[in-house]
């Protein structure tokens, strides 16, 4: 290298983001694995303990998606001028949607009741009663976290690729804008389910008008369906969000570890918090004086903001950790970077995803005390710790195998 040539050092990593994925996986089993385990006789409000856990386990979704959809726009941008098409990011992202809607499909997959069917099948043709055969695959349809992120990321993809094409104005608010559109989407439906709760419990025999009306229970589970507390109109809001931070963080990441870009965020999440509810009644009131509605319903999208407020003061807080500390935790920033993993064993251990058996309800089921619960989520999280640690040295020995396996097949 010539002594003349500029040296590029490359920038530090934010370890704010690696933090908070963290935090937001931690959380995630946590409430998980307390959730599993907590008896129903302490889910009541008259606790203070439980209407703490209970408003702390509330915002791990909406942290768990909006930082999806920061880290995953965060590094989109690094290739703002590259071809949409020829974009490796854009390549990696549509992947990742596949390997996203694959796995939150196949862990959803009993394969006890599967062969269950499956004998039952095959007595019903030895005893002569014909080729009955019944598989049960509703929840093979369920429309859950996976597949939610998924489709988030999907628009994340199709919103970049509309900037690319325009060509004017910042990342940044076509999130924003797309965001919002949902949000008016999902305020519209929640109303929409309200009004269909409400007509079943007052009238007797009555079934769910789930939506889309005569849609295959495939398709309603992605929005009002019987499988659907993820649905895409309820979620993708909080990816396209956290799109929205990750395009401003990538143009202002040299300000990140300032400490007033932090006390921004800070400020910012608060006044979300603070006058989510009545902007909200006041955009309400408007829309109906004018004629546009006779009921306002965007009412209804106040606690998802209050909580996206939550999200960017807990980011902003951490920014301020970042830039004024030295973060010593390889492990716990670890767990952030190996979350798919992490959610997908979680997932087969707790709730028997694939096996069809898990530890609920074999070991508990929603029968424990406080201290019981709490000790089983630590140990969780300590397996999850141990699992990460051994991530890589498990993956070099994997792949050590696979090439012996291939070398082998060419001699």
């Amino acid at each position: 290298m010539s002594e003349n040539q500029p040296v590029t050092l490359a920038k530090p990593r934010l370890q704010f983001i690696d933090m908070a994925r963290s935090i937001a996986i931690i959380m995630m089993l946590e409430g998980h694995f307390t959730g599993a385990a907590l008896s129903f006789e302490y889910r009541k409000d008259d606790f203070l303990a439980y209407r703490i856990w209970h408003n702390i386990h509330g915002l791990t979704s909406p942290l768990f998606f909006t930082v999806t959809g920061l880290v995953f726009v965060y590094l989109l941008c690094k290739e703002k001028n590259t071809p949409f098409l020829k974009s490796e990011r854009v390549s990696k992202g549509f992947n990742r949607v596949r390997m996203l809607l694959f796995w939150g499909y196949f862990i959803q997959f009993n394969i006890s009741v599967f062969f269950i069917d499956l004998y039952y099948g095959f007595r019903s043709v030895f005893n002569g009663w014909g080729w009955n055969f019944t598989f049960h695959f509703e929840w093979l349809q369920a429309f859950h976290v996976l597949q939610s992120i998924g489709i988030g990321i999907l628009l994340l993809l199709l919103i970049y690729g509309v900037r690319y094409l325009i060509g004017k104005g910042e990342m940044h608010w076509y999130y924003l804008v797309g965001s919002l559109l949902i949000f008016i989407a999902y305020a519209n439906l929640k109303n929409f389910i309200q009004l269909d709760e409400e007509r079943l419990a007052n009238i007797a025999d009555s079934k769910p008008a789930y939506w889309p009306s005569g849609f295959p229970l495939f398709i309603q589970n992605m929005f009002y369906g019987q499988y659907s507390d993820f649905s895409i109109l309820r979620y993708s809001g909080y990816v396209l969000l956290g799109g929205m931070l990750g395009s401003i963080i990538r143009k202002y990441e040299d300000k990140t570890r300032e400490n007033w870009f932090g006390i921004m965020f800070i400020f910012v999440g608060g006044i979300l918090i603070g006058l989510s509810q009545l902007t909200f009644v006041q955009i309400d009131n408007f829309v109906e004086s004018i004629g546009l509605t006779k009921h306002g319903v965007f009412e209804l999208n106040a606690t998802s903001f209050i909580r996206f407020g939550q999200v960017v003061s807990l980011l902003g807080v951490l920014m301020l950790i970042d830039g004024n500390f030295k973060i010593k935790a390889p492990l716990f920033l670890k767990l952030g970077q190996n979350t798919l993993p992490i959610y997908i064993v979680h997932v087969i251990l707790l709730y028997g995803g694939i096996l069809g058996f898990g530890l609920k309800p074999l070991a508990f089921n929603s029968d424990l005390g406080p201290w019981s619960s709490i000790t089983v989520s630590l140990l969780a999280i300590a397996f999850f710790v141990v699992m990460i640690y051994f991530i890589e040295p498990l993956e070099i020995f994997y792949n050590k195998q696979l090439n012996r396996i291939k070398f082998r097949k060419k001699s």
